[in-house]
C-alpha cells in the first residue's frame, strides 16, 4: 500500500469509529482569500518524495477558497496557481510551505507571488530568512537596473562585477542557513539551488548532517543525484563513459581516445564566455596535440543542431571532436518534458558553461580547470 493510500484508508476508517478524533493529525485545512478571480479554479500542487506529484483543485467563491485533505508528508513546499501551468503568459503562481493543521493564506492579485501565510511554522521560518535576504535582493536589483540604463560598456562590466559580488553574498547567507538548520525542511528546499557551487566534500558534509526525517522528504533525491555525479568526477576516478553520434555523423565515445590526454570542454553556441575561450583552446591544441592532447567538445545545443554545426565552422574549431549533450525536451510539457536519460552534462555534474575537465591517458579524471590552472597543468604534463 502506498503512503497516499495508507492515509486515505486511515481517514475512511476514522469516520467509522466513534472514538476517533474529528480531525486526523495529518489533515491540512488551508483557508484562503483572494481578490479578482471570482468563480475561477485555484489549484494546489506539491511533491512527495521527489517523484509523486499531489494536486488538488477548488473553485473560488465569495473571494475565498478552501483545501481540506490528508497530507502524506509533515511539511511540503507547495504552489497555489490559477491558469494553465504550461502557458507562462496565462498562469499565476504563489509559493508557500504547508503542513498539517490550520493554515491561512491571503493573496493579493496585484502581487500574486507574495502571499501572506499564517499557521505554518515552516513558512514562518522561510519568511524570517527572506527578511534577511530582502536588502541583498534590493541592492542586486538596483545594480541590474543601473546596468540596463547605462549604455557605457565599461560601466556595464563594472556593474556586472558588483552584481556577482552581491549574488555571492546572497548564496553565502542561504548556505549558512542550510548548514545551521539540519532539521529544517526549508533548508532542504534551498540546497538544490546552492549545490551547483559546492564541492563534493562540502555537499556531502551538509547532507550527512541533515536529520533522518528531513532526508525522507522534499527534493532530497536531487541532492543524492548530485552527490553521486560529483563523486563520479573526483580526480583519479574513471571518466564517465558515453557513446553518441558526432557532428560528422559517426559514432564516438570518450573511450576511443584512450592513450591521449583529453580536454573535455562543455560549451554552447549561445554562451559568450565559451566562445571567447576557443582561441586559447586552439592555441593549446596547436601546442600540445602532437604530444598527445585531444579536445572533445560537448555542446548544449540539442534544440538547434544546425546552428551548432554552423558555429563550429565559424569559430574554426573543426579539428576538435564535437557532440551534443543528449538532452531531449518536449517543451509542450514544460520541465516535465525533459529527458535526461542520455545527458552527458548530467554525467559530469555540469552547472555552468564553460566547464573544462582534463582526462589522462588511462581514462581517469585529472580534474576540473579554469584557463589559468589548465595552462599550468598542461605545461606540467607536456613541458613547454
Amino acid at each position: 500500500m502506498t503512503t497516499k493510500h495508507f492515509w486515505a484508508a486511515a481517514l475512511v476508517g476514522c469516520t467509522l469509529m466513534a472514538g476517533c478524533a474529528s480531525q486526523p493529525d495529518n489533515e491540512l485545512r488551508l483557508d484562503g482569500t483572494i481578490n479578482g478571480h471570482e468563480g475561477e479554479w485555484i489549484h494546489l500542487a506539491y511533491t512527495v518524495r521527489d517523484t509523486v506529484q499531489v494536486t488538488d483543485s477548488t473553485r473560488i467563491a465569495d473571494g475565498a477558497f478552501r483545501f481540506s485533505r490528508p497530507m502524506e508528508v509533515p511539511v511540503a513546499q507547495a504552489t497555489l496557481y490559477i491558469g494553465n501551468p504550461m502557458d507562462y503568459r496565462n498562469v499565476k503562481y504563489a509559493s508557500l510551505f504547508i503542513e498539517p493543521g490550520e493554515v491561512s493564506v491571503a493573496i493579493d492579485t496585484a502581487d500574486f507571488m507574495k502571499p501572506e501565510v499564517t499557521g505554518s511554522a515552516a513558512q514562518a521560518e522561510n519568511d524570517s530568512l527572506n527578511a534577511v535576504l530582502a536588502p541583498l535582493y534590493a541592492r542586486l536589483q538596483a545594480l541590474r537596473d543601473s546596468a540596463a540604463a547605462d549604455a557605457s560598456a565599461g560601466r556595464k562590466a563594472e556593474l556586472q562585477g558588483q552584481q556577482e559580488t552581491w549574488v555571492d553574498s546572497l548564496k553565502a547567507v542561504q548556505l549558512a542557513f542550510v548548514r545551521s538548520h539540519p532539521h529544517s525542511f526549508v533548508a532542504l528546499s534551498y540546497l538544490p539551488f546552492l549545490m551547483g557551487d559546492m564541492t563534493y566534500d562540502e555537499l556531502k558534509a551538509v547532507y550527512d548532517n541533515m536529520s533522518p526525517e528531513v532526508k525522507q522528504y522534499g527534493n532530497v533525491a536531487s541532492v543524492r543525484d548530485e552527490l553521486a555525479a560529483l563523486e563520479r568526477v573526483q580526480p583519479g576516478r574513471p571518466a564517465p563513459l558515453f557513446r553518441v553520434v558526432s557532428w560528422k555523423g559517426d559514432s564516438i565515445g570518450i573511450a576511443d581516445l584512450r592513450g591521449k590526454y583529453v580536454l573535455l570542454d562543455f560549451w554552447a553556441t549561445w554562451c559568450v564566455p565559451c566562445r571567447k575561450s576557443f582561441p586559447h583552446v586552439k592555441e593549446l591544441y596547436k601546442k600540445y596535440h602532437a604530444k598527445g592532447l585531444e579536445v572533445f567538445c560537448v555542446a548544449d545545443d540539442d534544440s538547434k543542431p544546425d546552428t551548432w554545426k554552423e558555429v563550429i565552422g565559424k569559430d574554426g574549431i573543426q579539428d576538435f571532436h564535437h557532440v551534443l549533450r543528449g538532452l531531449k525536451w518536449d517543451r509542450s510539457k514544460g520541465l516535465d518534458g525533459m529527458d535526461h536519460t542520455n545527458d552527458i552534462s548530467d554525467l559530469y555534474a555540469i552547472h555552468y558553461l564553460p566547464t573544462k575537465y582534463l582526462i589522462d591517458r588511462e581514462g581517469n579524471i585529472v580534474g576540473k580547470f579554469d584557463d589559468e590552472a589548465l595552462d599550468a597543468k598542461l605545461k606540467e604534463i607536456f613541458g613547454n
